[in-house]
Parts: structure tokens; C-alpha cells; sequence
């Protein structure tokens, strides 16, 4: 299951909202309660000052502000023993019954009644029986339980214009940063990073500046340690290109014998050099390479094969080549580097099995496979992924990329096959 990837602002600005908006319901439901509770206390000590102020015989009940005091049930009125019974009144217990035509509304009607007991051995019923009068209805909101939706509907509203205001106070620095940071690159790296509202993110800004810079100064110096390598390794291979060709002008009779040898160095200085003007290439990001030839695919990939007869030594590689006349103009160097790392790869992987080689036009398809139940090192098997199959395939896709060329790979357990689609108009 995939991640879900959400706004940090947008979370923490929900979590508070959620949050402020369960704490502000808890707290007006709180509030309403605790004001019905103050009403029904205020109505019990009321109606206890009554009982205890008034002393009425059985049969004859006292009415006192609208209060009624009776010495028993029976004498209490009609619509307070129609809404209660004898039975669910308890000892000095305040019940009551309001008839409301809703819950936001103002209650039409209460009724309410309590049994009283004194230590002084006194006893008997208090009852009152509110009726609203007939006037104009108060406005909808006036009633306590809308006054604490509305409280909390007020104050939720408020909160969320803070936070929100807070909200754009601290993210406005880290848009801020993250836009500094993805302006940066080397010409601006070594400027100092601007100094932010808050201090941790002026911080952070360092940081980020320092791991930058770490990171370039890792690839320069790799950068220029191919550039000073590359520069180095002219010389001795200019000295080895010279040799050899004194050694070719000399009696033929007297180098038969290392006639082969010589072509080998031959080949191998002519490959470090195309190697060592590529590396440089590579290094230099943005400059053309320059040695453009018209090159014959079918002549370079068969003269590729013959360098590399030496790695099938000890092998049982059968291998089938098909190729047409086809010729294109094309960065010399940079062909033989990544034609030649593809047929060595195929080569040194393969210990018992096959390579096939397709070239049709600027297409070229190489396929290695190894015959079943033949058992390869595991260092070589194919089962290896991509990464594990030689750096010089990394440097030839590497070279592709750079070239604008398409590479390909597939691969399974017994087979790998790389597809190469040159661009001839480069």
C-alpha cells in the first residue's frame, strides 16, 4: 500500500482544529450543565426556606409565592401529582419535568416537587408549577442551550482565525526556505544563507548549506582526480603508442614471432586512449566530444569480438553474429567504450551457453545465455541484478546518457539481453 503523502501545514492545522473543536464542545456542554445545575440548587434552597417557613396542617396547604406547602400528598395540586408519583420522591431530593416544544427552545411549563424532612422532625411536600406567560417569544437565541452553542461556535471560530494567522506566521519562513534551498547550486553555495525569523531555521539553512558543500567538494574532487588521472596516463600511453610502432618498422623476419603480441598492444593502447579522452569528456560537462568518424558498425563490433578472443578461453560459448553494411557518423571513442563494454559483459558472463549479436542499422542487440543446468560462479550468474553485472556497464550507460543514446536491459535467470539504439545524427 502506497503512502500517503499529505501537507504538514495542513496536518497540524487539522489536528488543532479537531482538538480546540472537542475541547471548546466539552466545555460548553460543561457550562450549560453546571448553569441548569445552579438553577435546579438555587430552586431546591428556595423551596426548603418555604417548607421550613411554613408549618401547614393536613388538608390545608399553604401558597406561597407561588410555592405550595402541604403536610401530605393528597393535598398538593392536581397537575403536580398528575406529573410525579408518591413512590419516586425521595427525602429532601429536588424533582422536576419541564415541557419544552424543543431543546433550543424556552421551556412552556415546570413542574417541580420535593418531599422535606427537618431534624427538628418536621415533614412534608413543596411544590411549584411554573407556567410561561402568554407575551411575545423571546428571540431564538436567548435560550441557555443555544447561548452555549453559539458561545462555542464563537470561540471555535476565533481560534481558528489564530491559528490560522499563526499558522501563516510560521510557515511563510519555511516557504521561504525551502525556496532559498531549491535556488541553490554552485555559484550561490558559497554565498552565506540568509538569516530567517526564527533561529532554528536559520540553523537549519546552515546545515543545509554545509552538507552541499560537502557534497561538491566530494565531486570535485572526484571530478578532478579523473581530469589529473586521465592527463597522467597520456604520456605513458603515448610512450607505449610509440613503441610500438618502432617495433613494426623493424625486419618483419625478427617480430614474426611477436607479431601477435604486438597487435594485442597495439589495440589495447588504441582502447586507453579512447578511454582516457572519454573520462576526460565526461568530466567536462557540457563540451562536445570531438572525435566524430564515420564508423561501419558490422567492422567495429567484429574487430571488438577479435580483441576480446582471449576471454572465451576455457568457455564453451557458441556464438551467432548477424550484421549489415549499415554506416553513420558517430563519436568514435565513445561507441567503442560502450559497444566494447557490452560484448566484454557478455563474454565474461556467460561459461556455458550462447551470444547472439544483432546489428540492423543503428540497432544493436547483444543476448547472453547460459544452458540450463550448466552451474556458472554465482559471482557471474545472471541471477545477479544490473549492478552486479560490471562497472563497465554503469560507465556505458553513463556514456549513453550523455550521448543521448538508448540502452535497454532485460535479464531473467538464464539470459540477459542489452538493446543499444544509437543516435547517428549526434
Amino acid at each position: 500500500m502506497a503512502p500517503i503523502h499529505m501537507s504538514l501545514r495542513r496536518y497540524i492545522l487539522a489536528a488543532l482544529l479537531v482538538l480546540a473543536t472537542l475541547v471548546i464542545s466539552l466545555l460548553s456542554v460543561l457550562w450549560t450543565n453546571s448553569f441548569f445545575t445552579g438553577l435546579d440548587d438555587m430552586m431546591r434552597g428556595t423551596m426548603l426556606n418555604m417548607a421550613q417557613a411554613h408549618h401547614p396542617q393536613p388538608g390545608h396547604p399553604i401558597q406561597a409565592h407561588n410555592f405550595v406547602v402541604a403536610s401530605q400528598w393528597q393535598d398538593l395540586p392536581e397537575p403536580i401529582r398528575a406529573a410525579f408519583t408518591r413512590q419516586e420522591i425521595e427525602t429532601n431530593t429536588l424533582h422536576k419535568l419541564v415541557t419544552r416544544d424543543n431543546m433550543l427552545t424556552r421551556p412552556s411549563e415546570a413542574r417541580f416537587v420535593m418531599f422535606f424532612a427537618t431534624p427538628d422532625g418536621q415533614s412534608g411536600f413543596v411544590a411549584h408549577h411554573f407556567i410561561a406567560p402568554k407575551t411575545s417569544p423571546k428571540a431564538w437565541f436567548q435560550g441557555p442551550e443555544m447561548l452555549g452553542i453559539l458561545f462555542a461556535l464563537g470561540t471555535l471560530a476565533l481560534f481558528a482565525t489564530i491559528l490560522v494567522m499563526l499558522m501563516r506566521t510560521v510557515t511563510r519562513p519555511v516557504a521561504e526556505l525551502h525556496a532559498w534551498a531549491a535556488e541553490l547550486d554552485h555559484h550561490s553555495l558559497d554565498d552565506p544563507p540568509p538569516v530567517f525569523r526564527y533561529h532554528e531555521l536559520t540553523t537549519l539553512a546552515e546545515l543545509i548549506q554545509q552538507s552541499l558543500q560537502q557534497v561538491k567538494q566530494s565531486l570535485d574532487r572526484e571530478q578532478a582526480f579523473v581530469s589529473y588521472a586521465s592527463h597522467e596516463l597520456r604520456t605513458p600511453i603515448a610512450v607505449i603508442r610509440s613503441s610500438v610502432e618502432l617495433l613494426q618498422r623493424l625486419d618483419s623476419a625478427q617480430c614474426k614471432k611477436s607479431d601477435k603480441a604486438l597487435k594485442r598492444i597495439d589495440h589495447a593502447s588504441q582502447a586507453m586512449v579512447a578511454l582516457t579522452e572519454t573520462l576526460l569528456w565526461l568530466s567536462r560537462k557540457g563540451q562536445p566530444l570531438r572525435d566524430l568518424k564515420t564508423v561501419k558498425l558490422a567492422e567495429l563490433v567484429e574487430s571488438l569480438m577479435q580483441d576480446l578472443t582471449y576471454l572465451k578461453q576455457g568457455k564453451h560459448i557458441d556464438i551467432q553474429l548477424e550484421t549489415d553494411d549499415y554506416c553513420c557518423e558517430l563519436p568514435h571513442s565513445g561507441a567503442t567504450i560502450v559497444i566494447g563494454n557490452l560484448l566484454r559483459n557478455a563474454i565474461q558472463h556467460t561459461h556455458q551457453g550462447a551470444i547472439s549479436i544483432h546489428q540492423t542499422q543503428h540497432i544493436l542487440e547483444i543476448e547472453n545465455y547460459e544452458y540450463i543446468g550448466s552451474e556458472p560462479p554465482a559471482e557471474h550468474s545472471a541471477l545477479h541484478n544490473t549492478a552486479g553485472y560490471g562497472l563497465g556497464l554503469d560507465l556505458a550507460q553513463k556514456l549513453c546518457d550523455e550521448l543521448g543514446w538508448q540502452l535497454s536491459i532485460r535479464h531473467d535467470a538464464h539470459r540477459f539481453c542489452v538493446t543499444l539504439v544509437l543516435s547517428p545524427q549526434y
